[in-house]
């Protein structure tokens, strides 16, 4: 089999698992017997732990095999969306989640990682948006499977078939996945925890890099968890219409993914990332009108072809940053983007609570479109020439 759908399948399913939460928040609720606020602070529970296990993960995976960490990952992962079916209170489920992000956090960073090994940086943008797709794809299911399942069979159905579809993407790993490059010695694994990240943080895009996907993390995905709780105060849809909603994210990204090579070779690497800033921008001031659920699925459609443009051309910065330790590269990146999102919810309740949703979706919007033009001008002063991935030759 080839690397890609390998990698694509691992991808897959631990994109599905963050999301299989968010629209089934109200119907958790009701059957645990707890407030929908408490509900959805479970997407922290999983963003934290990925988040914070990244340094160890990326750095493991430099020093013993991204292969075989993944692997071990996948297993964690399936058995923790298993539990999570079978939680009886919302503090095991809590637990479930807090466990089962700390295992996904070994799986889309690392697999970013070898295909940083596996392909030259004027082929890489387009190998990674093949993997992104199945991230994409994830979410979608994730957001609209785990919604459909729910309003017929409950939430906990739902995540006992992300656990089902997680085993199989394990099973096809193991018997499939190989190392693209040799591993390295024992010499050199000894220091890779600290020799890495000082590598990648010498590196002065790393600064933009990481503070632009750590804002992306706070102002996108935050507000997935109150999709569904918006929807329902307003009386625009419940669980169905909320994984719809939250599925018109995962088009727009799936709208990128197709034209991620026009719009490269038209706009050029920072033109890119600030129409991307100004698009997703407009989009989240859109979602204050507080309109129907088609429209405001209309609405993500816009907010994910925005996301994308800024957040796979930084995905492909951070495979560069420091080609020798891309693992540890790649998974600092992460670490900031699930920092962010472990903070988002946090964020967006405060800001729901205190300001109201029309001042919140307002300054959202204003801070992705400050996002694009900022981390444009960022990238473009800290670096000659720029790593376009598709339009440059490989760096030497």
């Amino acid at each position: 089999m080839r690397l890609l759908p390998i990698l694509a399948a691992s991808c897959f399913v631990s994109s599905m698992s963050m999301r299989i939460i968010d629209p089934v928040v109200p119907d958790i609720s009701r059957d645990l017997g707890v407030d929908a606020a408490s509900v959805a602070m479970l997407a922290s529970f999983f963003a934290f732990p990925y988040a914070f296990a990244q340094p160890v993960l990326g750095a493991l995976g430099d020093a013993v095999g991204k292969a075989r960490i993944i692997k071990i990952a996948l297993l964690m992962l399936a058995l923790c969306l298993a539990a999570s079916a079978a939680a009886p209170t919302l503090d095991m489920l809590a637990f479930t989640r807090l466990v089962g992000g700390a295992a996904a956090g070994g799986i889309i960073p690392l697999a970013f990682a070898i295909v940083g090994d596996a392909f030259a940086m004027n082929e890489r943008q387009i190998a990674l948006s093949r993997v992104l797709t199945a991230i994409i794809a994830g979410n979608l299911a994730g957001s609209i499977g785990a919604g459909f399942v729910a309003s017929e069979f409950g939430w906990r159905i739902s995540t006992l078939v992300a656990a089902g579809l997680t085993l199989a993407a394990l099973v096809v790993t193991v018997w499939q996945l190989r190392p693209p490059v040799p591993p390295r010695s024992q010499e050199r694994r000894r220091g890779e925890f600290i020799d890495g990240y000082r590598v990648v943080f010498a590196n002065p895009l790393s600064v933009v890099c990481f503070a632009a996907v750590f804002v992306e993390g706070i102002v996108i995905f935050g507000l997935f968890p109150y999709v569904a709780v918006l929807l329902e105060q307003r009386g625009a849809g419940g669980l169905r219409e909320a994984g719809f909603v939250l599925s018109g994210f995962a088009l727009g990204g799936f709208i990128y993914t197709v034209m991620v090579r026009l719009m490269l070779g038209r706009l050029g690497l920072y033109n890119l990332i600030t129409a991307g800033g100004v698009v997703s921008g407009l989009g989240l001031a859109m979602l204050s009108l507080g309109t129907s659920w088609p429209a405001e699925m209309a609405i993500f459609v816009v907010v994910g072809v925005g996301f994308y443009m800024i957040h796979n051309s930084l995905q492909t910065q951070a495979t560069e940053l420091a080609p020798s330790h891309r693992g540890s590269g790649v998974a600092a990146h992460a670490f900031f983007v699930f920092l962010g999102q472990a903070f988002g919810p946090l964020a967006y309740g405060t800001g729901l609570d205190s300001a109201g949703t029309l001042a919140t979706m307002l300054v959202a919007g204003t801070a992705m479109g400050m996002l694009g033009v900022l981390t444009a001008w960022g990238l473009k002063s800290r670096a000659a020439p720029p790593v376009l991935g598709v339009t440059d030759s490989a760096r030497p």
